[in-house]
């Protein structure tokens, strides 16, 4: 949709503010999406401007806003009230003409009712975040591998200081007793050599120091072929947070196999020029990286995207099996890749993690007949959900060729 789109969408928001009531609110949000969504959101610019106001900016005029949505060349040809508003937006956007929006009157009254209702919100942007509990729930404290770490560092810095400290004390009063019974007083020197061929403080020296040698070791082990927070650089620099959160595409638009078979699939340019065939200019980069988009799509040249998440060859995932049966959201795995400007790898898609996951995660038995045909043997005597593991999610047959 060209930017002038946006406009009708935005005016016929505008359209149904006034006489809106809150039953129109849930219709008025799917008709919002449906048919404006696209190019607008209440508080923030998309392709068209934000519709947070527009009520004000109208003086409230319902049937001027009406006239405008369901025509807008026609609404500026007749000169009528709100033409010089209407003309100023057409020429900040490029006079990109508003397609003529075949919504009904309750339609738009409840498109409207919904902008008014979401703008009188607080602004998700700018609004102060919730105070959190310490917990890490409400914006709280969390705490990371990292920080456990290093608050473990610290508590070891801190017990040897202390030990140290006895140990000068220790000194201190045994050369008091010595000096008081006539007998020689310890220099420093003979008592840090001395300290040093103490058999307990070396065999305790050398079991800390292998035990801290062995745990990096198995430390390192186990990272070996995981690439959690990889995030390479990508030959077009495609905004994820633009896309799948500002514009709300659905994951499974770009991501066609992700319910239809094993790999989710990296999109094809001509699925970039259902949009892109438009959209020539993005907010962020301008014509330069779309402009690689039209470059490829004119030459029949793929994109060479980088991979990000691989998988060794002697493990099995299918992508079906989890969004489609499963039922679970790409975030479950990925993060919430609707925030990412940048995509990396969010979990590290160990075998540990994904045996844990089995075995906790619940599957609804009742969301489809695969469960009932296929697993009617095991999820006998259960009622509505079992974990992945009560289904044989653990068996290595499953998993590994």
């Amino acid at each position: 949709m060209r930017r002038s789109g946006f406009l009708a969408s935005f005016l016929l928001t505008l359209l149904l503010w006034s006489s809106t009531f809150s039953a129109y609110a849930a219709d008025g949000k799917a008709l919002f999406k449906g048919n404006c969504g696209s190019c607008h959101a209440v508080n923030k610019k998309v392709v068209g401007p934000a519709l947070k106001g527009v009520h004000d900016r109208w003086e409230n005029n319902e049937e001027e806003m009406a006239a405008f949505i369901k025509a807008s060349q026609a609404y500026m040809k007749a000169g009528r009230k709100f033409s010089a508003y209407t003309t100023q937006l057409f020429n900040e956007y490029n006079q990109s003409i508003m397609p003529n929006q075949a919504l009904k009157d309750d339609e738009i009254t409840a498109i409207l009712a919904y902008i008014k209702e979401e703008g009188a919100k607080p602004d998700p942007a700018t609004a102060a975040a919730p105070a959190g509990d310490g917990t890490g729930a409400g914006g709280g404290l969390t705490f990371s591998e990292n920080a456990v770490y290093t608050g473990l560092l610290v508590l070891v810095g801190v017990l040897g200081l202390i030990t140290f400290i006895l140990l000068v004390v220790i000194g201190v009063l045994v050369n008091a007793i010595r000096a008081k019974n006539n007998k020689q007083v310890f220099t420093l020197k003979e008592s840090v050599l001395g300290l040093a061929k103490n058999k307990f403080i070396i065999t305790i020296a050398v079991l800390v120091a292998a035990a801290g040698g062995a745990n990096e070791l198995v430390t390192q082990a186990r990272g070996v072929g995981l690439h959690k927070g990889y995030g390479p650089v990508q030959p077009i620099a495609f905004s994820h947070k633009l896309h799948a959160g500002q514009y709300g595409i659905n994951c499974n638009y770009c991501h066609v196999g992700a319910e239809r078979g094993k790999s989710a699939t990296i999109p094809s340019t001509n699925i970039c020029m259902n949009c892109h065939n438009y959209i020539q200019q993005g907010p962020q980069y301008g014509e330069k990286e779309i402009g690689k988009i039209l470059a490829s799509w004119k030459e029949g040249k793929p994109i060479e995207w980088v991979r990000i998440h691989n998988l060794p060859d002697f493990v099995y995932f299918n992508h079906a099996q989890h969004t489609k049966v499963g039922g679970l959201e790409c975030q479950t795995c990925h993060g919430q890749i609707q925030e990412m400007e940048v995509v990396y790898q969010h979990s590290d898609l160990s075998m540990g993690w994904c045996i844990n996951c089995h075995r906790e995660k619940k599957v609804d038995l009742n969301k489809n007949n695969y469960y009932r045909t296929v697993h009617a043997e095991l999820i006998a005597g259960k009622e509505d959900s079992a974990t992945v593991e009560q289904l044989g999610g653990l068996s290595c047959a499953r998993c590994h060729y």
